[in-house]
Order: structure tokens, then C-alpha cells, then sequence
């Protein structure tokens, strides 16, 4: 049989088998929004996106858009770089010209090293989190979110505060309450599942094998469960993931948000690596579903690839 192995899962989530009709289990627009405002403590709103980095645009420049010349951005450290990227592209087009501090931005976790970041208000601005790499790895609700970008298996969501006001970012035809134009394909929602919590048993069986082979480890004490970084010591990350997928095994470089850019994360390097440790680093992550037998086939593989760089 041949080998899947996925060691790269940043939703925690697994999509099963779909059901011939989509309504025969429930799964259309309005109950899956349900059921993803009740995980969430039930106080808020949601609609589907294409994927959380939309989520992420939408919360940002739907706010923004609606805030312009009241007050200005503040992106706490650590933030995705899907959030840097789009204030970034704000703040080109004047939408930090005050002194008053309107909206702030952060992640929950960090999709690199696995950092659990405290989502705490310290003014008014209305809160905006990147938690796409936190379902399933922490339990976290609304209490002190106002609009929430979430990742599941194939499409994303925006979760949100009912009383915020947010422009659309795509304009249809008055689809979610219009609120985002066009629909997600209903073949990605099939079979949807909210991300089952992975077990702390398992992320520790994970950094046992980690460490049992002597890898060199990126990641904080306060880190959320199946999400661990790794240095490979002078040999290519990149190198590393094309033997890696040829024998089936799948990880990631970094962040699904950095992996092509070329540029270090700056997660990494406020650890202190340096910027070629930072480039020649894996983050190995996993779901609630992953087995024992897939992390030690897996880092067993990773053992095997490194070492045929180094001979």
C-alpha cells in the first residue's frame, strides 16, 4: 500500500468520507455555522470563507474599511504573517494616520514554533485573532475576541462579534446575509467535522521520538499541543521536504504562510536562531487523528532522509 503520512496538519482537523446528498446529514450553510458559533461559546456570528488567510483579509479590511480615520493599527508580536502582510498593504493606503489605537491584531497560536500567545484587551480596540493554527490544540472562546479567523479541512470562517460592523470583502449578490459574496463548493463542506482536541498524551509520545533522535528543537515551553519546530543543522529544508514526500511523508518548512517567500521567519529569529538555522528548520505537526505508528514511521523517515545529506 502506499504511504500517506501527513506530519504538516495545521487545522487538526480530517475530513471523512462525505455523504452521497449534503442535506441527509445537515451539513449546508446554516448548520455548519451553528455548529461553529456553538464551539465557540455560541455568542457570536459566522460566515464560510475560502480559507482562513481570507478570514484573516476579511476581519482586517472589513474593520479597517469601516474604522478609516478614526484611529490606528496595532499588530502585537508574533502575529501571522498573513496579519503583517495585510496591515501592511492598510497602511500604504492611510489607514494608520492617528495616534488612538482602534484595532488590534495577534494570533493565538503561532504556526511556527506552536507559541500559545494570552488574548487580553489592554484598551477599547476592537480584537482581531489569527486562530487558524488553534482549533484542536487549544480551548479558547469569544470572550475576548471580536472578530476570529478560523482554518478547517478545505475551506476557513470568520467568526465575529454581532455588534461589529464589517464591510464585505467580496460582493455578490447578497449571499451570508451579505455579508461575503459567493458560496464555498459544497463538495469542501462534506463530511464536515469540528477538530477533535489533539491529546496530550500524543504530543508528548510526538517530542519523545523528536528528542529520541537527537534533533535540535525551535519551540517554547508554553507551546500548543502537536505543533514542534526543528533545526536540521546545515542541510536544506527544502531538500529535505521534496526525499520527504517522495517517500510518502509529509511535513512543512515553516508556516503555511512562509514556505515559498525565502525569507526567515521572524518567529524563529526572535529565538535567536540565525537566519540560515531559521531557513534549514521543519515544523512537524499533527491532529487529533494522527497515530502513534504514522509519528514513528514519520520522524523514523526524517532520521533516515537527514542522514543521507550529511554522508
Amino acid at each position: 500500500m502506499e504511504r500517506k503520512i501527513w506530519l504538516n496538519h495545521l487545522e487538526g482537523t480530517s475530513i471523512s468520507p462525505a455523504p452521497s446528498k449534503l442535506h441527509d446529514l445537515g451539513m449546508d450553510y446554516s448548520k455548519i455555522c451553528t455548529k461553529i458559533s456553538a464551539h465557540l461559546g455560541g455568542n457570536c456570528k459566522v460566515i464560510l470563507t475560502s480559507s482562513g488567510i481570507e478570514a484573516i483579509n476579511h476581519a482586517i479590511k472589513g474593520v479597517s474599511f469601516r474604522q478609516k480615520n478614526k484611529g490606528a493599527i496595532k499588530v502585537e508580536e508574533g502575529a501571522s504573517l498573513a496579519i503583517r502582510n495585510t496591515v501592511k498593504w492598510l497602511r500604504k493606503n492611510g489607514f494608520n494616520e492617528q495616534v488612538d489605537v482602534t484595532i488590534t491584531c495577534m494570533s493565538a497560536v503561532n504556526s511556527t514554533t506552536g507559541e500559545i500567545y494570552n488574548i487580553e484587551r489592554s484598551d477599547n480596540s476592537i480584537m482581531i485573532v489569527d486562530g487558524c493554527a488553534a482549533m484542536g490544540r487549544i480551548k479558547f472562546n469569544m470572550e475576548n475576541i471580536d472578530l476570529l479567523a478560523l482554518q478547517f479541512d478545505g475551506f476557513g470562517a470568520l467568526a465575529f462579534n454581532p455588534k461589529i460592523r464589517i464591510d464585505p470583502l467580496i460582493h455578490g449578490g447578497g449571499e451570508q446575509d451579505g455579508r461575503r459574496g459567493g458560496y464555498i463548493p459544497n463538495a469542501l463542506l462534506q463530511g464536515f467535522s469540528l477538530p477533535s482536541q489533539i491529546p496530550l498524551e500524543l504530543d508528548l509520545f510526538l517530542l519523545s521520538q523528536i528528542e529520541a533522535f537527537g534533533f535540535k528543537i525551535n519551540t517554547s515551553k508554553n507551546r500548543a499541543p502537536g505543533i514542534i519546530n526543528i533545526s536540521l543543522e546545515g542541510v536544506s529544508a527544502e531538500a529535505v521536504l521534496i526525499d520527504l514526500a517522495a517517500a510518502g511523508v509529509y511535513m512543512s518548512a515553516s508556516s503555511g504562510c512562509t514556505t515559498s517567500t525565502g525569507i526567515p521567519d521572524a518567529s524563529l529569529l526572535r529565538l535567536g536562531l540565525t537566519e540560515d538555522e531559521a531557513l534549514s528548520s521543519l515544523r512537524i505537526s499533527i491532529s487529533g487523528d494522527t497515530t502513534e505508528r504514522e509519528i514513528v514511521e514519520g520522524i523514523t523517515v526524517l532520521r533516515d532522509v537527514i542522514t543521507g545529506f550529511q554522508n
